[in-house]
């Protein structure tokens, strides 16, 4: 797959080209300051679409207020029947 990097203050002007060349097959990284913020490729792309499993840095740990256990509800005060 070609590959082209574009900054991102020249996308204005060529968005119309960069999405002519993403979808022959091309992938168009933006980027800003050399750091790549987004990624146009062909939406024929069957990568796009796959759903990749969760990490385990996307979980909160059970030192954080987000962290609950299955079994835990019981310990908060709330019913079953009230959750759903």
């Amino acid at each position: 797959m070609r590959t082209a990097r574009v900054n991102i203050e020249q996308v204005q002007s060529q968005w119309a080209d960069l999405i002519a060349f993403a979808s022959e097959g091309g992938q168009v990284i933006i980027v800003q300051d050399g750091r790549p913020l987004a990624r146009l490729i062909p939406a024929s792309d069957s990568s796009a679409y796959q759903s990749l499993s969760p990490g385990h840095n996307e979980f909160s740990s059970d030192e954080e207020s987000l962290a609950w256990d299955v079994d835990g509800w019981e310990e908060l005060g709330v019913k079953r029947a009230e959750i759903r």
